[in-house]
């Protein structure tokens, strides 16, 4: 399986014009990377997740709901949710982590 798809492909798939596609990659950072001097567009799995969050929030119904401006924070807002929430997740694990760690310690030392 390639890592990287062509512009023609993503816009296959997600049935997207090129044109759209190479509109929207400039105006939003992050959505392709260029390997070479020929400036050709070329995008990973998570840029076409990006790609498709921009779509959606876009277009909904088969219709036109938000500027770019408008849907870059709405997309830069659902991000830093998530980045939020698994920051949460993240300190919990650690303090559960802790305490049984704690938990082991007082067994070891009952033990010695």
């Amino acid at each position: 399986m390639k890592k990287y798809k062509t512009i023609k492909e993503v816009s296959n798939l997600l049935n997207i014009n090129q044109h759209v596609i190479r509109y929207w990659d400039s105006k939003f950072e992050g959505l392709s990377i260029r390997f070479s001097s020929k400036k050709q567009r070329f995008f990973n799995n998570d840029h076409i997740k990006k790609i498709q969050d921009l779509q959606k929030t876009l277009y909904q119904n088969g219709k036109h709901n938000y500027s770019l401006d408008l849907a870059e924070k709405i997309i830069n807002n659902k991000k830093n949710n998530y980045e939020k929430k698994s920051s949460n997740l993240d300190s919990k694990k650690n303090t559960i982590d802790i305490n049984k760690l704690m938990t082991i310690r007082g067994s070891l030392s009952k033990l010695l």
